[in-house]
């Protein structure tokens, strides 16, 4: 228990501080001050349990000083010392939270007893508060578990409609009324060959981080998240107050293929998501849980890494869906700075989705399926959006300014315009005259031996950490994921002027070709032999 001394008078004080045995009653002297300016100095550091304080004092009075204990921390017990037996003053003190008013000249015995209360009532408060609390962490740490249960078995429809109202008013989950909802199901894409890290019977572990990382980037608190019976992820999204459904659906969708992102981004593993449609009935749930399941198993027509929204099957025609290429080429059209490439494969995914599309709800379908691979490429590349974007993000809030198909195409093509430029003024050097001097280095060396950071710092005698921290803030993107940019660049350059593979890998710095061909394919999607002879943009 920490006890603090105010008295402006060194002799009491002394005498309180070093005559009384403290220590025995298990009591610590932890701060003497002479007045209550230095004692409010002192509280932050010293933190005491208990204060023994004088009225008469330069500076601050006792009364106030104990009104400013009593609002910072009404958990500290104070004692007054006071040459007054004015009964005001004690009135005074005891409004302020002063638990005994002790008239000098207090003998040593008399105030050992008054602090012994005092440390006695601290204990028994702190027991208190520290049962309470506990009952309370108990009850919060099963409430999660708890409500994904019943979540759960809802979706699976296991409750009638007056057990779905009990279960809810129990767990503390509110269900807006005229919120729309919407479902979405994720799962891990099968592994791939070669896979080396995960093997197929790691698919429970690989189940629970989808379920973690969409824990860590979902922090919308209306947004509940669970493992089904199956184990997959699901996130039930609840748009705000007065939000349109176009919106909200395009939420949904940016939502998810964050979370698909970061999975990627984390363990190299990717994910496919199906999306439900929406509705305001939350007895509907568990239909919308169907819907995104179904649209979940679409991923073995349309392949892996990929958010796909539920629509209604139409007779005798296929499903309009962007082919997995087609995506590809245009991520490494934009990444690359390739306007053209990247135009071109934009027109493609369009002639897949929205141009065969026969109604407008499948117009609005398609759209937002290019809007989630365009967003999808920006998260991948580690972009801000609204930068990246530019004046065009208000496409990506608000699909619904876009009506007819020839504005869809003008829209969508300036926006990949923009993305691919953008993409180019990431590879410019930044302002800074060292990092001028270390991009230029690296363009030098890039093939001659291995880049680090921390042999760089070495050669321009500064902090490894400065270095670091600058070099972000002035190219936009770490060191390291620089470094492979470029290389991956150049790479890709060699590979399309016709260079052989073992040339490109030997030209960025890798002797083993299976590693340097294993990069490539991480980093675009491909591997180097499909981009040998391709035609270059720079």
């Amino acid at each position: 228990m920490n006890l603090m001394i105010v008295e402006d008078e060194v002799g009491i004080r002394t005498r309180i501080a070093e005559t009384i045995p403290w220590e025995a009653h298990g009591i610590e002297v932890v701060g003497l001050a002479e007045n209550g300016v230095e004692a409010l100095r002192l509280m932050e550091c010293a933190q005491p349990d208990i204060v023994i304080l004088d009225i008469q004092m330069p500076e601050m009075d006792g009364l106030t000083l104990a009104r400013r204990i009593a609002d910072s921390d009404p958990g500290i017990k104070m004692i007054i010392l006071s040459g007054y037996e004015d009964f005001e003053y004690a009135r005074s003190a005891m409004e302020s939270g002063v638990l005994k008013y002790l008239i000098k000249p207090a003998g040593n015995e008399e105030i050992r007893a008054a602090v012994l209360e005092a440390a006695s009532l601290v204990q028994r408060e702190l027991q208190e508060r520290l049962s309470r609390e506990a009952l309370q962490r108990r009850w919060e740490s099963h409430l999660p578990r708890l409500r994904e249960l019943f979540l759960g078995q809802w979706l699976a429809g296991a409750y009638s409609r007056w057990e779905i109202e009990r279960r809810m008013t129990e767990l503390l989950i509110e269900m807006k009324p005229g919120r729309l909802l919407a479902v979405a199901v994720l799962e891990p894409d099968p592994l791939v060959a070669g896979e080396e890290r995960f093997r197929d019977g790691d698919s429970a572990l690989l189940r629970f981080s989808l379920r973690s990382i969409a824990g860590e980037v979902v922090q919308d608190r209306e947004t509940s998240i669970i493992q089904d019976l199956h184990g997959a992820t699901v996130i039930l999204l609840q748009s705000t107050e007065e939000e349109p459904q176009g919106d909200f659906q395009l939420r949904a969708g940016f939502t998810v293929t964050k979370v698909l992102s970061t999975m990627k981004d984390c363990l190299k593993i990717t994910a496919s998501a199906g999306i439900s449609r929406t509705t305001a009935d939350w007895e509907k749930l568990p239909v919308l849980y169907d819907q995104a399941r179904k649209a979940l198993q679409l991923r073995v027509v349309y392949g892996h890494h990929i958010a796909i929204p539920y629509g209604e099957e139409r007779e005798g025609q296929d499903p309009l869906m962007p082919a997995p290429s087609d995506e590809r080429d245009l991520e490494i059209g934009i990444g690359t700075g390739d306007t053209q490439k990247a135009e071109a494969a934009l027109d493609r995914l369009l002639q897949d989705t929205v141009h065969q599309a026969a109604t407008v709800e499948e117009v609005q379908d398609g759209l937002l399926l290019v809007m989630h691979t365009l967003l999808r490429i920006v998260r991948t590349m580690n972009w801000p959006l609204r930068e990246a974007a530019g004046e065009d993000i208000v496409y990506f809030h608000d699909v619904g300014q876009l009506q007819t198909r020839e504005q869809i195409r003008s829209c969508l093509q300036r926006i990949v315009v923009r993305l691919a430029a953008y993409a180019l003024r990431r590879t410019q050097p930044g302002s800074h005259k060292l990092i001028q001097k270390l991009l230029s280095l690296i363009e030098e060396e890039i093939g001659q031996q291995e880049i680090s950071l921390h042999s760089i710092a070495g050669r321009f005698y500064v902090n490894k950490s400065y270095l670091s921290r600058l070099f972000k803030h002035e190219v936009g993107e770490p060191f390291s994921q620089y470094v492979l940019r470029r290389k991956m660049i150049r790479a890709k350059q060699v590979l399309a002027e016709g260079g052989q593979v073992q040339q490109a890998a030997q030209q960025v710095g890798y002797a083993n070709i299976g590693f340097f061909s294993k990069v490539f394919h991480k980093y675009w999607g491909v591997l180097p032999s499909e981009v040998k002879g391709a035609p270059w943009t720079s």
